[in-house]
């Protein structure tokens, strides 16, 4: 049996984390970094993304790191989007290249290009328009991935997550917005672990949702980029919703 491949998880006590963080565990050699200490991984790291030095001892070893941690939404732009989403993302990609990490993957968000979402189908190839604060964060998260691969060969995949939400969310079977970008429990696993396994990937970006019902946003790249197809249809989950 082949060695599971080590990785890093930052801020899997969130809410992505908290679906995803036991299967994948299961499926690669995990260590945790997030504010306080996990049941899953009780000698996981305790830190924040302030601290380039910590992040760098915690990513020792570490083939990959699947970066989560961040302000998940908006919020003050100089008091947590900065710490967190731009100075706490440079300190993951800078502390990765110093411990030696291949690979950094990156949770993005569609926030990046909703802003056209509801006059268009849109396709990663689109131009950017992020419809909040925290979305052109991500903005910058996903240019600065860009620049660590063209100068120091760190491999980076960004993955634009839809809406999240577990299987028991009421919203799945009467909103029809989140039900045009939901993102499953099971493709963030499968999704999350094609980005940390794809041979050679270089630096892309991929749109992270299941199969949507009318949705916005394309699932082409994450094929084409990562060989990924979502298992989940909201369709077949919870039904068709009456026309409006």
């Amino acid at each position: 049996m082949a060695a599971k491949k080590k990785i890093l998880i930052t801020g899997p006590g969130g809410r992505v984390g908290k679906w995803t963080l036991k299967p994948l565990m299961e499926r690669f050699d995990v260590r945790v970094y997030d504010l306080r200490k996990l049941p899953e991984d009780p000698d996981g790291v305790v830190g924040d993304l302030q601290d380039l030095n910590v992040l760098r001892q915690a990513m020792a070893g570490r083939e990959a790191v699947l970066h989560l941690a961040a302000t998940s939404d908006e919020a003050p732009f100089v008091e947590q989007l900065v710490p967190n989403n731009v100075v706490g993302v440079y300190n993951v990609f800078e502390a990765a290249v110093q411990a030696g990490v291949k690979r950094v993957v990156f949770a993005s968000t569609v926030q990046t290009m909703q802003a056209a979402s509801t006059q268009e189908f849109v396709k990663v190839s689109d131009p950017v328009r992020p419809c909040t604060r925290y979305g052109a964060t991500k903005v910058f998260g996903e240019a600065l991935g860009r620049y660590y691969f063209e100068k120091h060969k760190l491999e980076v995949v960004a993955i634009r997550i839809g809406w999240f939400a577990g299987y028991d969310d009421p919203a799945l079977k009467k909103d029809r917005v989140c039900r045009k970008c939901w993102l499953s429990p099971r493709d963030a696993v499968g999704l999350f672990s094609a980005a940390m396994e794809k041979p050679s990937v270089g630096f892309g970006v991929v749109i992270g949702t299941s199969v949507c019902d009318d949705p916005w946003f394309s699932r082409t790249e994450m094929k084409d980029v990562l060989g990924f197809e979502p298992q989940d249809d909201v369709v077949k989950l919870y039904g068709k919703l009456p026309s409006s």
